[in-house]
């Protein structure tokens, strides 16, 4: 009897937790195969901490690269994603044995999300040292940030399916540049708005 009410107990706690909509953040080799390539990158063309067109993203010196996930229905536009209440994962240091290109694994939860449900997903990557979250550090203009396309999961019916039924099977990788100036971004808005009234005008 006892051990019928622990098997319970267990089932009952698998489901809990994978049930509310659960997967592995991760984009090490051992989690996501290749191609696509599933790791994040410096752009090619743009000078970078490291000197090298493409180079795999590692934290050296000052940087503090992270990476959140976000997510929102399987309708949700990308500035409906929300993200996920956990703590952003940090990358591996340059002087890493693992990885270099990936960040720490980690399971992630959505509130509101349970088996059997679609999410839309998107990875945003960008340097701590210039705010604490993706949003704060790209209105600064400083560092270097990123993120994915925007990819789909759903949510296994099985809450003991095994592990890789809980993966980001449908992530690419990406890179990340340099973060525009505010003024740049302004200058942009107002050459983009100036060509539309000319537009009209004709």
């Amino acid at each position: 009897m006892k051990k019928l009410l622990l098997t319970s107990f267990g089932l009952a706690l698998a489901a809990t937790v994978f049930g509310q909509g659960t997967i592995k953040f991760s984009n090490v080799s051992a989690d996501l195969t290749a191609p696509p390539d599933r790791l994040i990158r410096f752009g090619a063309g743009t000078s970078n901490p490291f000197g090298t067109n493409g180079a795999v993203l590692v934290n050296s010196g000052s940087s503090s690269y992270r990476a959140q996930l976000y997510y929102g229905a399987s309708t949700a536009a990308e500035g409906q994603l929300v993200p996920v209440s956990s703590a952003p994962s940090a990358f591996r240091s340059s002087t890493t044995t693992s990885e270099p290109g990936t960040w720490a694994p980690g399971t992630r939860t959505f509130t509101g999300f349970g088996t059997g449900d679609t999410v839309n997903l998107q990875v945003r990557v960008w340097d701590f040292q210039y705010g604490s979250t993706y949003e704060l550090a790209h209105g600064t203009g400083n560092g270097y940030d990123g993120k994915s396309l925007i990819f789909q999961y759903t949510v296994p019916t099985d809450p003991l399916a095994s592990g890789p039924d809980f993966v980001m099977k449908t992530f690419a990788g990406f890179s990340v540049i340099p973060v525009p100036e505010p003024a740049s971004l302004a200058l942009a808005g107002l050459g983009i708005a100036g060509l539309l009234i000319f537009r009209r005008r004709k």
